[in-house]
């Protein structure tokens, strides 16, 4: 087996209405050389910034990176149906974005909220997983809700980001335990959480994700010192992705 090449799923652009810290595109790049990343996926920060502004700007970051860079869409829910497939159009098959993001936090939004089958449904016709944002933003964000959606829809990927945030950890692996289209991206939860998800679900049901740059280094290395094999490590950090995200690399 060649190196591991890390991707990961996780990256956001722009200025997040929240934290405050903002992204620009070369940080994006410079964080990506300086620890060893082969791939990100990027999307716009839950922001009060012009959405589509930010997408047109990851679709011109990810052709400038081809292979490198794939660009991820958070469309609000709360758009009328027809607004909402018009931008949805350009990301997926203008732009070739390869996910589609609801922040149940960002988009004040409950997952079992029939505002969001318009998100589902745009998943399926597109053929693109839906990453849900969990953890912080409770009971909107709570894991748990996105069992239902996945029931409803399970051809569709879903993939719990931060897994829970920690605090709802245990309810990401109990969702994605009853649900096979579930997946678990950890940013943020603690290692003996992280070993617990592998140990119950699997290596091939979890993702590598940094949320922020300068956490990048700390997902890493939560990985790499929980006492996986090689294999798992391939799964986590490469594999799985390519797999769920269709992706071809540079």
């Amino acid at each position: 087996m060649g190196a591991i090449r890390i991707i990961d799923t996780h990256v956001h652009l722009g200025t997040s209405r929240f934290s405050g810290v903002s992204t620009e595109e070369e940080d994006i790049i410079q964080a990506m050389d300086r620890h060893g990343v082969a791939a990100s996926l990027v999307m716009p920060q839950p922001t009060l910034e012009d959405i589509p502004a930010v997408h047109a700007r990851i679709a011109e970051m990810a052709e400038h990176h081809k292979g490198r860079i794939f660009g991820m869409a958070s469309l609000d829910p709360w758009l009328e149906e027809e607004e909402y497939r018009r931008q949805a159009a350009i990301c997926f098959r203008d732009y070739q974005f390869v996910a589609v993001k609801l922040h149940p936090l960002g988009h004040n939004v409950s997952p079992l909220s029939p505002l969001c089958d318009k998100v589902y449904e745009i998943a399926r016709a597109y053929d693109v997983p839906v990453l849900v944002h969990t953890g912080l933003g409770a009971p909107n964000a709570l894991p748990s809700l996105v069992i239902d959606p996945a029931k409803r829809y399970p051809d569709v990927r879903f993939v719990l980001c931060h897994a829970g945030f920690a605090v709802y950890t245990d309810e990401a692996i109990v969702a994605a335990r009853y649900c096979d289209n579930i997946y678990l991206e950890p940013s943020w939860c603690q290692t003996y959480a992280v070993k617990k998800m592998v140990q119950t679900l699997g290596a091939d049901r979890l993702l590598f994700g940094s949320d922020h740059l300068t956490n990048l280094p700390v997902e890493r290395v939560k990985f790499e010192s929980i006492g996986l094999t090689s294999s798992e490590l391939e799964n986590i950090f490469e594999r799985n992705a390519l797999q769920l995200f269709n992706l071809t690399l540079e």
